[in-house]
């Protein structure tokens, strides 16, 4: 089953990569997320006491679930499918990745507007030769980069992303003082995607 994920990832995917450790320590000084909890072959972080002062809902009464269940077997099924609202810090050691909804329109060509309709086609091709970035519009002759491709927030690249499980596409932004917290922990700006996988 898939999850529906809110997700922070540095704007620039060429950011100096941040140490998974170092992400956990800040968040959880903050108060976005709570002690780590061993589940599986990794961790999950149950939302914090500051986590509704640091994300903002949308809506008028969005249902968020922030406490975990109380069975082992009941958390693994959650957190794997998004039951519960939490956070995963997926590791940084695995370079550049592509995140990508199941459901994402085409990219527009920043020159033409035309869709890049062979984006699934160019993603293939970068997963087998990770060099290969470039691409050139069919409509107008544009030349540009793959990382450089607007998804509008339903897919990106990056080397690190902060996973918050839960929460639906357009159901919550990150607050200013999160993202100060992880501008200055990085040194570059942070966006958010939302997807589903």
């Amino acid at each position: 089953m898939t999850a529906h994920k809110m997700l922070l990832t540095p704007v620039d995917p060429d950011c100096s990569t941040v140490d998974t450790a170092r992400l956990a320590e800040t968040l959880l000084s903050i108060g976005f997320i709570g002690p780590p909890i061993p589940l599986g072959n990794g961790m999950i972080y149950p939302v914090g006491e500051h986590f509704l002062q640091l994300v903002t809902f949308l809506g008028c009464s969005p249902r968020i679930d922030l406490d975990p269940p109380a069975t082992a077997a009941e958390l693994e099924a959650a957190s794997r499918d998004g039951g519960f609202c939490h956070v995963s810090l997926p590791g940084t050691d695995r370079g550049l990745q592509f995140r990508v909804d199941e459901r994402a329109p085409a990219p527009r060509c920043p020159r033409c507007r035309q869709p890049v309709t062979e984006w699934r086609r160019l993603i293939r091709v970068w997963r087998e030769q990770p060099g290969a970035t470039g691409w050139t519009c069919v409509g107008c002759g544009y030349r540009g980069r793959l990382i450089d491709l607007n998804f509008r927030k339903s897919a990106g690249f990056g080397r690190v992303f902060l996973e918050i499980r839960g929460i639906h596409p357009g159901e919550a932004v990150a607050g200013e003082n999160l993202l100060a917290s992880l501008r200055a922990l990085a040194g570059c700006e942070w966006r958010t995607l939302y997807i589903r996988e």
